[in-house]
């Protein structure tokens, strides 16, 4: 599930689309996750064409020019539309998914690794969520989800408890840290995210990197 919902108020524009390396994000991501997404190729992490999913949902408000590249879009559950939170987005994923568990993955993150994803995955079966935890923070958007987990997110949205991180303690959590993260991720480049121009000039610096080290 890639959440395509956010502002993009410091960028001005849609993060998910958002060039780096000459491709947008959302389509590294795709490539990584679905084993190459609409364009071929496209991954970031020299994993295009593996796939680890066999189901790819995004959550967007505006569906139509995720659509438009081939990717299945929702909009936010009609319920709690008007709260502009990553929760409404993972539930609304969540209870569509066709899978008991689902992996939620921020639009901006163009370098995730899909051995990683898979690793997180197969520690998902018997827990509510499976939480990366880098440099002391948990990151709640590389994250796997289960519908177990359904109930009380609903039960946090109706009540206005809407941090992710608050809604950690009602779940049964799996944590996930970073001797663990990075015998899949060693850099630890999946939680690589561009918010700002400044972290934009930062992901363009590390792909020509990468792509260097592959010629």
């Amino acid at each position: 599930m890639i959440l395509a919902g956010g502002e993009n108020r410091r960028m001005n524009r849609p993060k998910a689309f958002i060039k780096i390396g000459g491709v947008p994000i959302i389509e590294r991501q795709a490539a990584v996750l679905l084993g190459g997404g609409p364009k071929k190729g496209a991954g970031a992490n020299g994993e295009a064409g593996a796939g680890v999913f066999d189901e790819l949902l995004v959550i967007a408000k505006d569906p139509a020019p995720y659509e438009a590249l081939g990717f299945k879009t929702l909009p936010d559950d009609p319920e709690f539309s008007r709260l502009s939170v990553p929760l409404v987005g993972i539930y609304t994923g969540l209870k569509a998914a066709v899978n008991g568990h689902i992996l939620a993955v921020a639009c901006d993150m163009p370098f995730i690794s899909g051995k990683l994803a898979l690793r997180l995955a197969e520690l998902g079966l018997g827990h509510d969520a499976v939480v990366p935890v880098t440099g002391g923070y948990k990151e709640p958007l590389f994250t796997v989800y289960s519908k177990t987990a359904l109930a009380r997110m609903r039960d946090a949205l109706k009540g206005g408890r809407l941090g992710l991180h608050r809604l950690f303690n009602d779940l049964d959590v799996l944590y996930v840290y970073e001797e663990e993260l990075k015998r899949y991720d060693p850099g630890l480049l999946s939680f690589v995210n561009v918010n700002t121009p400044e972290e934009l000039d930062i992901a363009e610096s590390l792909a020509r990197r990468r792509q260097e080290r592959r010629f």
